[in-house]
């Protein structure tokens, strides 16, 4: 829909009417007309901040409709193709719709490289991962947030760069973005309960507990976090999660917290995101 400026503040200035039919129509417009439409909008907002629910109600379906337009784009690919970085970015700008994703980016490919200069060419795989180690946990810091588990920021990957703190599968997620630039044979382990990273290599095999520190764990001690934490044991628990499977359980674990506090237009969308990311798998979420 091609609408100039003048038009576009006509209609956001209708959306004060009183008559919720003639509102309901207005922002169907200003949602046919899309981005143009935002940065009038977001001014709206600020010099009628009585008028701000009805704002960010349009606002939101903007920008949800093209994070949804994005996400079937990235969900139609067959899953070796589908990228874990994009869809965990896509989802953070989902809460923050400026956010620069480009720095953040950076600063991945910046730790993977002061990681890849500490390792001498013949590092074996333990050796690998006890530096990876070292350096994220121990040097810059990243651990799990134990006191506010359930804080919106522990689910957003800027939040968990930015704050050196998150859950089990955005700190594994960065692990295996930083390891996917290392070109280390990492995948995403999706437990009931809980999520861990494993090294996979031929001389090598070991699981990595992110939101402990890092801790190194064998299979035996992942069947016997199962078995006393009720879920029992099964050989398929300990399989690779499907980038498609670790995206969708990202947006679970935001649909509970955002159900929690409240939030039905969130709510909407995020319900919305998993449905487009079709995943069948029953993982637990966190």
């Amino acid at each position: 829909m091609l609408v100039n400026e003048t038009q576009i503040r006509a209609l956001i200035r209708l959306l004060s009417d009183e008559d919720e039919r003639i509102v309901r129509t207005i922002s169907g417009k200003l949602i046919d007309i899309g981005p143009s439409a935002v940065p009038l909008l977001q001014e709206a907002e600020i010099e009628q901040p009585e008028m701000a629910d009805r704002f960010l109600s349009v606002l939101e379906e903007i920008r949800g409709g093209n994070l949804e337009d994005e996400l079937a784009q990235l969900a139609a690919l067959p899953d070796g193709s589908m990228d874990l970085e994009q869809g965990a970015f896509l989802i953070a700008r989902y809460a923050y719709p400026t956010l620069t994703v480009s720095s953040y980016v950076r600063q991945l490919d910046e730790m993977a490289q002061e990681v890849q200069d500490r390792l001498g060419s013949r590092a074996s795989g333990e050796e690998t991962i006890k530096t990876l180690n070292r350096y994220l946990f121990t040097e810059q810091g990243f651990k799990g947030n134990t006191k506010n588990y359930y804080e919106l920021g522990n689910s957003y990957l800027n939040c968990v760069i930015d704050r050196r703190t998150g859950i089990p599968i955005s700190l594994s997620t960065l692990y295996l973005l930083i390891g996917k630039r290392m070109a280390l044979p990492v995948h995403g382990i999706g437990m009931p309960g809980h999520f861990l990273v494993k090294y996979e290599s031929d001389r090598y095999k070991v699981f990595v507990d992110c939101f402990n520190g890092g801790a190194l764990l064998t299979e035996k001690n992942c069947q016997r976090f199962l078995t006393e934490a009720g879920y029992g044991f099964d050989e398929k628990y300990l399989q690779h999660s499907p980038v498609c499977a670790i995206l969708s359980r990202m947006v679970k674990n935001l649909l509970a917290i955002y159900t929690k506090l409240d939030e039905p237009l969130k709510k909407a969308r995020l319900t919305k995101f998993i449905e487009i990311l079709g995943s069948d798998n029953k993982e637990s979420e966190l």
